[in-house]
Parts: C-alpha cells; sequence; structure tokens
C-alpha cells in the first residue's frame, strides 16, 4: 500500500510519502520560510562579470542571485535583442542597472545566492508551461513511441504560438480534456505575472510555486496512492476540492480525516525514521552497513559488510551486501533529499557481471525518485559516481545546527592539545604578581588528563611563583574548552 501522510500545525507542515510501509520521502515546511524554487522576482542588474559568463541579480533576499549568460538566452531573444541563438557576451546584453525579471533554479546555500535564470516555468500537473520557449518536450519516463507521437500531435496543436511545455509523465494516457484545461490555468497565471512585471518594484515576488499540500498533490499524487491520510479538516477539504477540480474521475485513492490523539507521525512510525536517516550509519537487514557523509563539495557514501559473515563464499556475500546497499542508497537519498555529486564506495567486487547486477539494482530503485538522477559507471578505482538535482533543501537543515565546538567539522579539539594551550597560557599569566591562585574550569576529560599526566609539572610551575590552582570540571553546557580565572 502506498500512502501519503500530511501533518500540519501553525508552526510547519510535513508530509511523508510512504511505499509498502517503508518511509521514501520527507517534505517540511516551515511557516513563513518554504523553498524559494520556482519563484519568480523582479530584479536589477548589480554586477556583470564578463570572465565568468554571468550577472550578479538583485531579487531582495540577503544575497544576489547568480545568473549564467545560457540562462539568459530567450530572455534575450524575446525581450533584448530579438536575435535567436545569438552568442553575444553578457556584457553586451545587460549593464548594471537593467531590470531583468528571473526565476529562481536553486535556493542559496552556505555563502552563495540563489542561481537564477530567464527559462521561465509554471508547472502543472500534467505539463509544464514555458512562455518565452517554443519547444515541445516530453518525460523520458514515458517509453512508449506511439504515446510519445499522440502526446506531441496533441500538443503541437492546442499550445499558442510562442509558448512551448515540457509534458510530464502523469500526462501518458490522459485526454485532450485534461490538456486544455490546465493549459488555460497556466496562461492565466503567466498573463497575470505580465500585468504585475509592469508595476513591480525591483525585488518584488512576482509569482510564488505552491506550497507543499498542493505540491504534493500535483507532483505526487496518482493512481498508485492508495491513501492520503491527514490530520487538519482545512487541509482535508483543500485536497477533497483540488481532487474534484483536476482529477478525471478515476482517482482511486482514498483521503482520509486522521482523528487520533497520538501524533500522526509517531503513529505511522515517520518520526522514527527521520531520526534514523539522521545518523550517518544505515545498518542493512543482512547486517551490512552504509556510512553517509555530506560535505560542502559531494556527498560519500561507503558500503560496509559489517555484521554480515555470510553463508557462502565471499564474492557472493559481496554482491549480496552491495545489492541490498543499492536498494538503500536509493531511499536514503530521497527520504534525506541529498543531491549534487555522489560517490559510492561498494565493497570490492571482481567479476564485471557482478557488478553490472549492482548497478542494475541502483539504477531500478531510483527510477521510482521522481528528482532527476544520473549514475555514471564504475570509475578505475571502483566507485560510482553520480548526480542527483538539487531541489529544496536536506532533511537535515530542518533538525540540525553546526556544532559550536567542532564548527561542522565532526571532530574537537583532542584534551592532549587543549592541556598544551592551557600550559601555553599558564607561563604567560603566572608573571603576575597580585595572583595568588588560579583556576582552571574544562571538560571532564581534560581535567582527568591533567590529574593523571601533568598536574604535577603544573603545581611546580605555579609553586615557583607562589602561586596555587584548583582544577573544576565543567557543567553539561560546554561553551569553551577551558577558562582561566585568578584570584588576588
Amino acid at each position: 500500500m502506498n500512502q501519503i501522510i500530511i501533518n500540519t500545525n501553525k508552526f510547519k507542515t510535513r508530509a511523508a510519502i510512504l511505499e509498502n510501509g517503508k518511509v521514501m520521502e520527507v517534505h517540511i515546511e516551515r511557516a513563513g520560510e518554504g523553498t524559494l524554487n520556482g519563484n519568480i522576482y523582479k530584479g536589477k542588474v548589480a554586477n556583470v562579470l564578463p570572465g565568468m559568463e554571468s550577472a550578479f541579480v538583485k531579487i531582495g533576499l540577503e544575497k544576489n542571485g547568480f545568473l549564467y549568460v545560457k540562462d539568459l538566452r530567450d530572455f534575450e531573444e524575446k525581450y533584448l535583442t530579438g536575435i535567436a541563438n545569438s552568442v553575444k557576451p553578457i556584457e553586451d546584453l545587460l549593464t548594471v542597472g537593467d531590470d531583468v525579471v528571473v526565476q529562481v533554479l536553486s535556493d542559496p546555500r552556505g555563502s552563495k545566492g540563489a542561481r537564477v535564470t530567464t527559462h521561465y516555468t509554471i508547472p502543472g500537473k500534467f505539463l509544464v508551461l514555458m512562455p518565452n520557449n517554443t519547444h515541445i518536450a516530453i518525460s523520458k519516463k514515458i517509453k512508449d513511441d506511439i504515446e510519445r507521437e499522440r502526446l506531441e500531435k496533441i500538443f503541437s496543436e492546442i499550445v499558442p504560438e510562442g509558448m512551448g511545455v515540457i509534458i510530464r509523465t502523469a500526462a501518458e494516457g490522459k485526454s485532450i480534456y485534461h490538456f486544455e484545461k490546465e493549459l488555460q490555468y497556466l496562461i492565466k497565471k503567466w498573463e497575470e505575472i505580465e500585468v504585475k512585471i509592469k508595476k513591480a518594484k525591483v525585488g518584488e515576488l512576482l509569482y510564488k510555486d505552491n506550497g507543499i499540500v498542493s505540491k504534493v498533490l500535483r507532483d505526487i499524487i496518482n493512481n498508485e496512492i492508495d491513501e492520503i491520510i491527514v490530520d487538519d479538516e482545512n487541509v482535508y477539504w483543500e485536497i477533497i476540492d483540488y481532487t474534484m477540480a483536476f482529477s478525471d474521475g478515476k482517482l482511486k485513492t482514498k483521503i482520509k480525516l486522521y482523528s487520533d490523539k497520538k501524533d500522526i507521525f509517531d503513529n505511522y512510525g515517520i518520526q522514527q525514521e527521520i531520526e534514523n536517516s539522521l545518523e550517518e550509519t544505515v545498518w542493512l537487514d543482512c547486517g551490512g552497513s552504509i556510512v553517509i557523509q555530506k560535505t560542502e563539495a559531494l556527498v560519500s557514501i561507503d558500503v560496509n559488510t559489517g555484521k554480515n559473515i555470510g553463508s557462502m563464499n565471499l564474492e557472493e556475500t559481496v554482491v549480496k551486501t552491495n545489492m541490498e546497499a543499492a536498494e538503500e542508497i536509493a531511499r536514503q537519498l530521497r527520504i534525506r533529499n541529498l543531491s549534487g555529486i555522489i560517490i559510492i564506495d561498494f565493497i570490492d567486487m571482481k567479476v564485471e557481471e557482478d557488478k553490472e547486477k549492482v548497478l542494475k539494482v541502483l539504477d531500478e530503485n531510483l527510477e521510482k525518485d521522481r528528482v532527476k538522477t544520473n549514475i555514471i559507471h564504475f570509475t578505475d578505482l571502483g566507485l560510482v559516481e553520480m548526480t542527483r538535482k538539487r531541489i529544496g533543501k536536506p532533511l537535515s537543515y530542518y533538525f540540525q545546527d553546526e556544532c559550536p565546538m567542532c564548527k561542522g567539522t565532526g571532530k574537537v579539539k583532542g584534551s592532549r592539545a587543549i592541556v598544551e594551550n592551557i600550559i601555553k597560557e599558564l607561563r604567560e599569566v603566572v608573571e603576575e604578581k597580585d595572583i595568588r591562585k588560579i583556576k582552571i574550569i574544562t571538560k571532564n576529560s581534560v581535567k582527568e588528563k591533567i590529574e593523571k599526566i601533568y598536574l604535577d609539572f603544573i603545581k611546580s610551575l605555579l609553586a615557583q611563583h607562589g602561586k596555587t590552582i584548583e582544577i573544576l570540571a565543567q557543567g553539561k553546557e560546554i561553551v569553551k574548552d577551558y577558562e582561566i580565572l585568578m584570584e588576588r
């Protein structure tokens, strides 16, 4: 059974996708926050960088948006030079102070601002409208050639001149009735945006992509979803209204209002799955494990046999572990919403056929992922390289903060290194003549290290200058490695 579980309150909305009882995706939107992806802004060029073929655009956010020249081409043709596929450099197209309307491609992250584009898209359930692009594209997930020809013929007849569409997977098997109805709806949205453009000020939001509930209904709900269970009556009726307006009457999904007093995410085991997905190590049913570590540049995934000693020969044990790991990796990428460059270090396999088996399992499970992925074969070093499109924020964003002690490295300064710093500072303060007692407040592990190895030396150092010492352990709230206090 496939389910969508929706929890909402005044602080946040959460939606989880369950496939046969397993949590596959978690979507979270905090009140007043949400992703910027898909938002359209009236912007102003803040800086042009010819050497990088890009420009920074002021759009009212903390950091300016980053616009590549290739993301400007359709806008250039329709609104600037009128020349199709020109190769003019960006400095000949934009100058500082120019107004430009941009859409967010990827959210700001770290020190980087949002990446923006002028290739505007307005998404619907069956199609994505491209108001300044005449191309008609069809989802690669629609495999049947006859169906692809049918869809292309329909849309070539109904799409207005000067516009284009991306035909989504959900369009497969649907009639022209569905497409005309949605196309009219999306064109009307774009016309409203164009009216706003003329009056808008720099930084003004012209279009906001819908919130989590609407996105779930638009992008996920289909006949493969058996149940939608929601714990808020207003959202329940919103879902009923949407399905009545946009479904063709054949939707088999049951929509239920949850009334139990127990938290809905706890009741369906989703909260525990979230907690598990915040850990680096994921244990496999076979006894093996995968270790997932995210860095600024990439995501690294290491597969280990762990407790799996197997009942077969070594090669069969390795292949079985790798195949189970491949299935779980695909799930973890979805639930954690990991993206960018991903490097997977499977347990070494000598037979090429075994490698192909593992890649096939990985590919089949990634087929279920709505986010675009691309797998590259095993490299010469035995690593699998892949990419996953960056959409929204990773799960960790909503539950974890940077450690104030390690500053995100995952490591804290060792006890011996801290003691050496303490001794260095003591050598400086011991010369103070009006000080008679020195207190050292530090964490318990450092206190134990001092008492075991360094205490005699420190006492001797202070005694030479007529001073005594007291060493105290910090409480649970550790702010610094240590603190030195001096008493007169």
